[in-house]
């Protein structure tokens, strides 16, 4: 169903063609709105090539008062990030959804799967603007994703319904995110990525940009970098960013932190050479001074906590 054929029979006096559309968009579970329509967001209708017509899937809320009435954030990033990056994503969008606040991302594989992962996980809203139709779940591997955001999240494209996902609807849509978003957090991005268009549009449009510091001479951190060496604000914490947006918290999230679990010697020691970023076992077992037998009994330990993760044979990172 294209865009245009839409456009026609909803501009159209016919009756027969516009009752055809409606069972079709019912039946398949789907809603649409014009720029014409009083719900469209005003804030797309400020940016430049507005979509005329946008495809959603999901909880039936006013866009009107979600997106130009509270607060919408973008989290973004690189598809193929690392393992601190997928934890940057998630965490700061679980604290950030926990207080009520819409995140907004791209559903792609990696930081943005991370982004709406995490807002579910606090049981908080969270958009994804796809970069092809409705129905098509892209890519598969978001398929709980995808399933998840039509039942408690939202959906939204601007292409036809079956669209493939081709490849220049990606920075395309990202105008759509930028539009939505209050302002946007760039998690790790290299220095040409998708990403970065976001954060360009975001700039064009006005909204803030802040970035997730990485380490110097990562591929990864050298986007992110780059946008804070231009200016972006910096990511220190997510109680420093929500003071400088001056929002204020409806919600306290209801974790503990894994720092505040009191270990026992051995493990809290071995818990503290492990980083964020992958470390293989050699590493540890240097800095933590671990006979190997005390050290598979440590990690495997720290494992069963849900403290220490394997995300490749023999690697290990913080939950």
């Amino acid at each position: 169903m294209k865009d245009e054929m839409v456009k026609n029979i909803i501009c159209s006096k016919d009756l027969t063609e516009i009752h055809r559309l409606e069972k079709y968009l019912r039946v398949n579970h789907i809603r649409v709105i014009t720029v014409q329509d009083e719900d469209y967001p005003e804030k797309l209708k400020n940016i430049c090539d507005s979509p005329y017509v946008l495809y959603m899937k999901g909880a039936d809320i006013s866009l009107r008062e979600q997106f130009d009435n509270k607060v919408n954030v973008a989290v973004i990033g690189a598809r193929n990030c690392s393992e601190y990056g997928r934890k940057m994503a998630c965490d700061i969008s679980y604290e950030l959804a926990a207080r009520g606040i819409n995140i907004i991302s791209g559903m792609a594989k990696g930081i943005d799967g991370c982004a709406h992962t995490g807002a579910i996980k606090a049981n908080g809203k969270t958009t994804a603007i796809l970069g092809s139709g409705i129905n098509i779940c892209y890519p598969r591997e978001n398929i709980d994703i995808y399933d998840k955001l039509q039942e408690n999240g939202l959906l939204m494209s601007e292409y036809p319904v079956d669209a493939a996902p081709e490849s220049w609807h990606f920075p395309m849509r990202n105008r759509i995110i930028a539009g939505l978003c209050d302002c946007m957090i760039v998690v790790e991005a290299r220095e040409k990525s998708g990403s970065l268009i976001t954060a360009e549009y975001g700039l064009e449009q006005g909204k803030d940009i802040y970035a997730v510091p990485g380490r110097i001479g990562d591929c990864l951190s050298e986007g992110c970098n780059n946008l804070i060496k231009e200016g972006a604000g910096i990511i220190v914490s997510i109680e420093q960013f929500l003071k400088e947006l001056e929002i204020k918290l409806d919600t306290i999230p209801k974790f503990q932190k894994n720092k505040n679990i009191t270990l026992e010697k051995d493990l809290e020691l071995l818990y503290s050479c492990v980083d964020y970023f992958p470390k293989n076992i050699e590493q540890l077992m240097k800095e933590s001074n671990m006979s190997s037998v005390h050290f598979f009994k440590n990690i495997i330990t720290l494992q069963m906590m849900n403290l220490v993760d394997e995300p490749s044979k023999n690697m290990y990172v913080k939950k």
